[in-house]
């Protein structure tokens, strides 16, 4: 491995990372089980079963739809640790996927369900650029409109990105609202009693519903994410000069309680070239009452990752 060059303005800052002080609002929203397992092959399960030795499942039909306010990511050591700090919003659709490892002809499930971050936006340039180049996360840089009066109800809030509205030599790529949070779509539904990220996980499917008994039995303190991270090849049109499936855990703290949201309703805008009900299976361009929602508060800790498969 050669060394990396560093540049005193460059935002690929390493891990690790602390998140003090974030505070969270959390939408669950419904999709089509079809849907995510399509995401999980198209850019979990790449290479061979063979050369990679797992494989990836998604097993419930939801994403959670999850905007974040981060007054402060501090860079954890040194030299960056002395450079600053940084701070943004995020917003970003997730959902619970379980590896199977390959061993002696059978697959093999791992203890733990990971998190699958299909799409995440942000507002700060560093962070989008450090998430995609280092750990593999899909950031794109997005705008956000909320209340000025925090005393009032947190909505409407409307985020932004840059897209193409429709594939055609004459279409300029602009921004556009691409998530509406409104008040409205019925009265506030019950807090369940779990502690965030592992709240309200029940399957039909049998073997599932086992993994998932075994697991509660005993919730971790650390969750991980699994990301695809790669990188275009300059002389080839569909070539990659790099790709891996990236694990990136991290560690929750200082988890408040879950607290109430006003009702809401979730409208997704579909682009040509940011269809996100399309890849998720949940409707387009139509207001969405969540089937739970709430607030949070808590620190985050991201220490390293580790690649689980180098393709190629």
């Amino acid at each position: 491995m050669v060394a990396f060059i560093l540049r005193p303005d460059s935002p690929e800052i390493p891990p690790p990372y602390e998140f003090p002080g974030i505070r969270m609002f959390s939408f669950r929203l419904p999709a089509k089980l079809s849907k995510l397992q399509k995401l999980c092959d198209d850019w979990l399960n790449i290479g061979t079963l063979f050369d990679r030795g797992f494989e990836y499942r998604a097993f419930l039909p939801f994403v959670d739809m999850e905007l974040l306010t981060y007054p402060k990511m501090e860079f954890a050591e040194a030299p960056y640790s002395n450079w600053g700090f940084a701070s943004q919003q995020e917003l970003y659709f997730r959902f619970f996927v379980w590896r199977f490892v390959y061993a002696g002809g059978i697959m093999l499930p791992v203890p733990t369900p990971e998190l699958f971050f299909p799409y995440l936006f942000v507002d700060n340039s560093w962070s989008m650029i450090s998430g995609r180049n280092v750990i593999g996360f899909p950031k794109v840089m997005a705008r956000f409109e909320r209340p000025s009066n925090s005393a009032g109800t947190p909505f409407p809030i409307v985020a932004s990105t840059l897209v193409l509205a429709t594939h055609q030599p004459t279409t300029h790529l602009d921004w556009r609202p691409f998530v509406t949070i409104n008040s409205g779509g019925g009265s506030t539904m019950p807090i369940p009693a779990e502690a965030w990220p592992w709240i309200e996980l029940a399957t039909t499917d049998p073997l599932f519903e086992l993994l998932l008994e075994a697991f509660e039995a005993a919730l971790p303190e650390v969750f991980s994410t699994v990301q695809l991270k790669q990188f275009r090849d300059a002389p080839s049109v569909t070539g990659a000069c790099y790709q891996a499936i990236v694990s990136t855990p991290f560690s929750p703290s200082k988890i408040g309680n879950l607290e109430p949201l006003p009702a809401a309703t979730v409208t997704i805008k579909s682009y040509a070239s940011l269809d996100i009900p399309k890849a998720l299976g949940i409707p387009a361009n139509t207001p969405i009452t969540p089937a739970l929602q709430y607030s949070v508060g808590l620190d985050m800790k991201m220490v390293g990752a580790t690649n689980l498969f180098v393709n190629g």
